[in-house]
């Protein structure tokens, strides 16, 4: 097995991996907004702390589960031409919009999340949105983590596509 083989086998299982595990949040957000929702209409006492639950979880979930799509190849698409045309001019397409599109598109947010996550953890930065303002730096690491996996698989998909249009058989 060569290097590029088991770099992307390493790829798609941190892709796999972190969309399987992202999964079991969908409880800790269907809770936590039950929850919230139970206390606010029932015993008109809403908490605190649901909001901010609600968007990091729901966030984390959505980023971790991108990459697992990505992996997974299970990206909703708009099949009524793509669909049509040969396997040789989709694989083309999706390698130049993951080259000139994705790729770049995804380096400059992975960038800024970088730089986003090691400031808010240098000042403490404090959630501004709901009445617990929890600590973000996790948060935005999160964020970081995700981009990376994505852009991980991403990377994977051009290469195995590019592997396949030259002719050889997938690494």
């Amino acid at each position: 097995m060569s290097t590029m083989s088991r770099v992307l086998r390493v790829v798609d299982l941190l892709g796999e991996k972190s969309g399987k595990s992202a999964s079991w949040l969908v409880l800790i957000l269907v809770f936590t907004l039950s929850y919230d929702t139970l206390m606010r209409y029932l015993f008109r006492s809403p908490t605190a702390w649901s909001f901010d639950i609600g968007y990091m979880v729901a966030g984390t979930l959505m980023l971790l589960g991108m990459a697992y799509v990505t992996t997974s190849k299970r990206h909703v698409r708009v099949d009524v031409i793509y669909a049509l045309l040969p396997e040789r001019l989709r694989r083309i397409i999706d390698v130049l919009f993951g080259i000139f599109l994705t790729l770049p598109l995804l380096s400059m947010l992975l960038y800024r999340a970088v730089s986003k996550t090691w400031w808010s953890y240098s000042i403490s930065e404090f959630s501004s949105y709901g009445l617990w303002r929890p600590v973000l730096w996790p948060f935005k690491g999160v964020i970081m983590v995700g981009l990376f996996l994505l852009l991980a698989a991403c990377v994977a998909w051009v290469i195995r596509d590019l592997y396949w249009l030259v002719g050889r058989r997938e690494p």
